[in-house]
Formats: C-alpha cells, structure tokens, sequence
C-alpha cells in the first residue's frame, strides 16, 4: 500500500532535481503518477495550475524546500523501495470528473484516455434527452458527469498500462495478484442501445495472455426500460507473464440517431 503525507520539508538530497512536469487534475493522480515512475521520491500538486511536478532524489541525509502556497501540496512517500502493490484505482479519470463536460449536444472527449469516434463526458441533466440524470439509479457517488455515446453506431475509449509501474512482477509471476474490476453501466428508457467495458491482459511481447473480462452489457431488460446504471464486478487472478493491461469502452447504438449507451466509475484494483 502506498503511504504519502503532505508536508513542507521532505527528507531527500539536496541534489533533487525534477523528472517531469505534467497537467493533472487531483492529489491522488498526482500520487499515482509519482508511485508509477520507479525513480520518484516527491511529487507537488499545485491545485490552482493543475500540474504535478515529480522530483527524483536518492534516499540519503539533506533536505530541499518546496515553497508552496494554499493551492498546492508535497507528496512524499514513506518505504518508497518497499511498496510492491499501488492499492488505488489504477485508471485515471475512471470517473469523467477530470477535464471538462459537455452539456446535450455538445462533445467533450474524454481525458486521459484514448478514444474513436464522439464518446463524450457528458453532465448528469435533468433535460430529458437520453442521458443519466442527477436522480436516476446509479452510484451514490456519482459526481457532476459520466460517459455517453453520443451521434455514432459504435465509439471507444480505452487506457493502456504497464502493470509493472503499479506491481511488482515477481509476485504476478508467483500467482499471487488478483484484480477487481468493476463499473456502472446502463442506458435510457426502453432503448437497447449498451455499452460494454473489457479488460485484457498482455505479455512483454504484447500477445495476449488469460482472458478478456467483460462488464455487461447492460441490457433495456435489465434495467426494466428505466433510464439507469447498474454496477457490474468481476475479479479474479492476474494472469502469469502479464506485463501490460488494457481497459477498453465500447458503446454500440442499435437504433435511432444517438449513442444512448452510458457508463461512470470504472475501477480497477490490484491486490494480494
């Protein structure tokens, strides 16, 4: 498990000096971001830029002095060599709560994932047009968006990783690493348009290995015709050889002009 504190002066070399510098939207993909570079000791968040710089350091005796102000943060990590397992949402933005969201009508693609076609992070509405609203069934944690079809027959959105910025792959080779994966799925009224959410596993050749786990789809019998999302789980063990995972969205219209399929909080979890 990953241990940060936030703190002003962080034990590292004086000679720290900085990795990278990148857009970000929150403290914990900052964290992520610092946990999955193998050579990062301290990260800073600066909420008002929205950027998280990484500094790498060796673990020896001096300190450096990150000056911050009431918009920004130091993440510094306790037992750095000794975490083999990140514990948190491996996703980024698994929630269409990073970037920006477009109202009805408008598209808005989806942040840190790739993508074809027009998938859109689209606001919970009240407008009555084929989207989630605010108050229908879903996750009680929902935040102000999700993720929507839009004007297409079939539109994607996927995240490809490697496992081994997050897991040790001594212990995935041993057998040892599970995954829980899940997501809120569904779509409006009586329609039958769905979506779909995979997972796939690869080796160090990209050749896959074990295999693919699928969320849905949801179906409009499902959900009783009622506009809504439904949560969809699976778990099980992380495949020897697994080097790589992909984690992909599929959305498919099977009548009409929009893409009605929806889907909000997508997690994937490593675990022993």
């Amino acid at each position: 498990m990953i241990v940060y504190q936030l703190t002003e002066f962080i034990p590292v070399n004086n000679n720290s000096r900085v990795l990278t510098i990148f857009p970000v939207f929150t403290q914990d993909a900052c964290a992520c971001q610092c946990y999955a570079n193998r050579w990062c000791i301290t990260a800073n968040f600066n909420q008002k830029n929205q950027n998280c710089t990484l500094y790498y350091a060796q673990l020896e005796e001096g300190n450096v002095k990150i000056t911050l102000d009431n918009l920004s943060s130091v993440l510094s990590f306790s037992n750095r060599t000794s975490d083999l397992i990140y514990t948190g949402n491996v996703l980024i933005n698994g929630d269409a709560e990073s970037g920006p969201c477009a109202p009805y009508g408008n598209v808005s693609s989806p942040i840190s994932w790739s993508y074809n076609g027009p998938i859109t992070q689209i606001y919970y509405t009240n407008v009555d047009f084929g989207g989630q609203t605010p108050t229908s069934p879903g996750p009680s944690n929902r935040g102000q968006c999700h993720f929507y079809g839009q004007i297409s027959s079939v539109t994607q959105m996927w995240q490809t990783e490697n496992i081994t910025h997050f897991v040790d792959p001594i212990l995935i080779d041993n057998q040892i690493i599970w995954f829980d994966f899940s997501a809120w799925i569904g779509g409006y009224l009586d329609q039958k348009d769905y979506a779909q959410v995979s997972l796939m596993f690869f080796d160090r050749t990209n050749q896959t290995v074990g295999n693919t786990t699928i969320l849905g789809p949801v179906l409009e019998t499902d959900r009783n015709y009622i506009t809504s999302l439904l949560f969809r789980q699976a778990n099980g063990l992380v495949p020897v050889g697994t080097r790589f995972f992909k984690v992909l969205v599929t959305m498919t219209r099977i009548a009409g002009g929009n893409n009605n399929g929806d889907v909000d909080n997508i997690v994937l979890i490593f675990h022993e």
